[in-house]
């Protein structure tokens, strides 16, 4: 009988225990329908960041090294945009060039960007790739006058090169060999792409970034701020027209500001995810769409903040 009651006393305990620790019916549910909409969140924020891909369709990043430099400014103000944007390429592994190293990230500050912008698709067109640069390739014609004749604070353009998975540069747009190097001039380059390979054999990698600042524009603005907000534009080809205001990002700085809202100080933990994400992502991937849930992916483990709005 002793036995039977201390099997008893143990049931009942563990019954106990079961009742204090398990989950409501429903939680379970909840939970899951919590991770499903942050899934969904961070997927729209992905693309929501992400530029339109040229038409290469891959999402295009730096390989292992950047070059920055500011023009406009007095040293120390230049040095600390610099050093902010080094900063954030170390922070997806990629290395900041020497000084005296071959510029590949222009950062103008100027009071007259509109007229920055239009004389240098004018009179300097192969900076932005606007006059058949066969190893540039970039959102096309319309993203350009978007660039050249949108007034921003701030505005960049990005020009990238479609590479072999080792890194050779092969031809832009235009299919011709490329320029540099000891290849053969002229020559057309066939890609072959199969529709079933989940990767291809070339990617895209960023040959230079154009960042134009609009010293007016841009006034009254933290100086940390901004200089992580030209890193973010830096690292990623970001469109410019994204509405962000749903989401915690560096991007909602200006928009922020003219909404009597409090502006970031910084780059976001989302920011971080994103870059992260963009860095991790399959390079040679068969599109951008597999790039893109691949960032969203990586962002999902991070354990971000859920956006404030």
């Amino acid at each position: 009988m002793k036995i039977w009651y201390a099997v008893a006393a143990l049931a009942l305990c563990a019954s106990t225990a079961f009742a204090q620790t398990a989950p409501p019916e429903n939680q379970s549910s909840e939970d899951e329908i919590v991770v499903t909409a942050q899934r969904q969140l961070l997927r729209d924020f992905v693309g929501e960041l992400s530029a339109e891909p040229n038409s290469e369709d891959q999402i295009a990043r730096w390989d292992r090294r950047i070059c920055p430099s500011v023009a406009g400014l007095p040293a120390r103000q230049a040095q600390y945009i610099v050093d902010r944007i080094a900063y954030r390429a170390y922070g997806v592994d990629l290395e900041a060039g020497e000084p005296g190293c071959r510029v590949n990230v222009l950062v103008i500050v100027t009071r007259d960007s509109d007229v920055i912008a239009q004389t240098i698709f004018g009179d300097y067109g192969n900076v932005v790739a606007s006059i058949g640069d066969e190893d540039g390739n970039t959102r096309g014609r319309a993203a350009l006058d978007d660039f050249v004749h949108t007034a921003r604070a701030v505005r960049w353009w990005h020009v990238s090169q479609t590479v072999t998975e080792n890194g050779q540069v092969l031809g832009g747009n235009n299919g011709r060999s490329s320029r540099t190097g000891d290849g053969f001039s002229g020559v057309q380059v066939a890609r072959v792409t199969d529709p079933g390979r989940l990767r291809r054999s070339t990617r895209q990698d960023f040959n230079r970034v154009l960042i134009i600042v609009d010293a007016a524009r841009a006034q009254g603005i933290q100086f940390e701020a901004l200089s992580d907000y030209i890193s973010m534009v830096a690292l990623a080809q970001l469109d410019p027209t994204s509405d962000t205001r749903e989401y915690p990002t560096i991007l909602n700085l200006f928009s922020d500001r003219e909404a009597g809202r409090q502006t970031p100080v910084s780059m976001t933990e989302w920011d971080e995810a994103y870059l992260t994400g963009l860095y991790g992502a399959p390079r040679q991937a068969r599109n951008s769409r597999q790039q893109e849930n691949a960032i969203a992916r990586s962002m999902q483990g991070e354990n971000l903040p859920a956006s404030p709005h």
